[in-house]
């Protein structure tokens, strides 16, 4: 079964979003009273991650914009899913944020049995940035692209990727199942944990969304293969997965969480006030060291992602049980 998820398609549409992004509000219009004591981002990833960098770079900016006060916690594992499951028990009361990414909530809930969450769990106020992932390497690995890669797991009879989320091991078994060689997903702490192990030589490359940029432009790693539909601007002589022939692309989005049941004042609070936050300079300044730009779909269109990208992973896991 081809795996060429449709729910890529926003990044391709990241480019318009740039061109025309939520307006910047002069100020979030918030309930009297809101908030009534510190207003926690709990991230779903470890410290020193993508996710954590900017759940702090706008935590702060939230803090000047609107005073308030902004603690930044981190509850990794599963994916993200502990963070998730974690909001459950929270009270809506709009003083607890998470942060993390779209697949938990669109795919997580059909890949594992028993889950205590799907994505109408919760509410969205804002996303905040595409991620566009890649295959990467050590720079002195003995391959510089897929196929090489793809020969050198033929050659030894297996080849190990990092990765941080079920979406990119799902990703990882179709690239396998496309050439008949044997891949192998080692599930990592989040990207930060992944990207160390492949840094450190553990496994034989990683696949991350933003962390392994920096990476890259210091000549310490390279890109293998490009995860989305176009090829991106960090790698652009690295061809996407598309272009090779191979049907598998992935596609998320950093995503603000809420418990379910927020004031629905308490929620445009928040999103007009992330809004604000994610066209401020200083995320910028971080989306340009990413080498990317801001994505904020808003509640409603992140909403609109999360139910399409759901249905479409919900259909993909009914397959492969027939």
């Amino acid at each position: 079964m081809n795996i060429h998820h449709k729910c890529i398609r926003p990044i391709v549409f990241v480019g318009a979003l740039i061109a025309a992004p939520i307006a910047a509000f002069a100020a979030a219009e918030c309930p009297v009273g809101y908030p009534s004591s510190p207003i926690e981002f709990v991230v779903a990833y470890g410290a020193g991650g993508g996710t954590d960098a900017i759940a702090r770079t706008l935590a702060s900016q939230l803090e000047e914009n609107m005073g308030w006060t902004i603690p930044v916690s981190n509850k990794p594992g599963a994916g993200g899913g502990v963070m998730m499951a974690s909001l459950l028990g929270e009270a809506p009361d709009g003083l607890t944020v998470g942060v993390g990414s779209t697949n938990t909530v669109t795919l997580d809930p059909y890949a594992n049995e028993g889950g205590t969450f799907t994505w109408e769990s919760f509410d969205y106020p804002a996303t905040a940035m595409a991620v566009t992932f890649g295959l990467v390497a050590l720079s002195d690995a003995p391959y510089s692209n897929l196929e090489e890669f793809i020969e050198f797991a033929r050659e030894n009879g297996r080849a190990t990727i990092s990765t941080s989320a079920i979406a990119l091991e799902i990703a990882v078994q179709r690239i396998a199942e496309h050439y008949d060689v044997n891949l192998i997903a080692i599930p990592g702490n989040g990207a930060a944990d992944a990207l160390q192990s492949a840094l450190g030589g553990h496994v034989d490359a990683t696949i991350q969304g933003s962390q392994h940029i920096q990476q890259i432009e210091a000549g310490n790693m390279k890109q293998l293969s490009t995860l989305v539909s176009d090829r991106v601007s960090y790698a652009p002589d690295t061809m996407t997965t598309i272009e090779s022939g191979v049907d598998v692309t992935v596609g998320a989005y950093i995503l603000f969480v809420l418990p379910k049941g927020v004031d629905t004042a308490i929620q445009t609070c928040l999103e007009e006030a992330i809004a604000e936050a994610t066209a401020s300079e200083a995320y910028t300044e971080l989306m340009t060291n990413f080498n990317t730009a801001p994505a904020n779909l808003g509640s409603a269109g992140a909403l609109d992602f999360i139910k399409t990208q759901a249905a479409e992973y919900q259909a993909i896991f009914a397959a492969r049980e027939n």
